[in-house]
């Protein structure tokens, strides 16, 4: 019995000291796909690698509860992966979550809503706006902003930043580029293929 007591002594610590590394869970951002970090941090992973947004995705599930929905996302250079995620046992509440470049998952921290309708927000409103992440098909972003980059005519472009906001057909879902000389958008769908450029 002592024996499986500090086996499992030793996984808990090195769980607790794996709880708050630098990142070591996610790959390193990918410079052929994503923009530097302007506060001169690491690469965000989650630009333009799907696995790195699953993940995140996961264990932001793990903290917050699920079913996981959310009701909007976005990804930038320097904060990382932004989650604003509807609470399971209390519809009306929205709390945000991040996941720094460096892995650091943050949150929650709540999100203060407004209505349309000039009234007090609801469950059934922020119900009408949460959606299921997982419908997106991340799994495809490297290869979205690869194809991004090419239709940018840009060789130097870079994704800098993403955002999502549900996945009705009218729902903004943009990828944003940076280059020296542009910032071109892809508009995309949920299955991350690219409807148009914008320039």
């Amino acid at each position: 019995m002592r024996r499986y007591q500090a086996a499992a002594a030793a996984v808990a610590l090195a769980l607790a000291g794996c709880s708050g590394s630098s990142g070591s869970s996610y790959p390193a951002g990918d410079p052929n796909l994503a923009a530097p970090n302007l506060g001169g941090g690491p690469i965000d992973p989650f630009l333009a690698n799907g696995d790195a947004v699953v993940s995140a995705l996961d264990a932001i599930a793990a903290k917050a509860g699920t079913p996981l929905r959310v009701t909007s996302m976005n990804a930038d250079r320097t904060n990382g992966l932004t989650v604003d995620v509807q609470q399971p046992a209390n519809h009306v509440n929205v709390d945000e979550y991040v996941v720094a470049p460096d892995g650091k998952l943050s949150g929650p921290v709540p999100v203060k809503l407004s209505a349309m309708h000039g009234g007090p927000v609801t469950a059934a409103d922020v119900d009408a706006q949460a959606f299921d992440p997982r419908k997106i098909a991340f799994r495809r972003l490297a290869a979205t902003a690869k194809e991004a980059i090419a239709k940018s005519r840009f060789p130097d472009a870079r994704v800098s930043e993403w955002e999502i906001d549900g996945l009705s057909p009218d729902a903004r879902k943009y990828i944003y580029l940076d280059a020296a000389r542009g910032r071109p958008v892809a508009v995309i769908d949920n299955n991350l293929k690219i409807v148009r450029m914008q320039f």
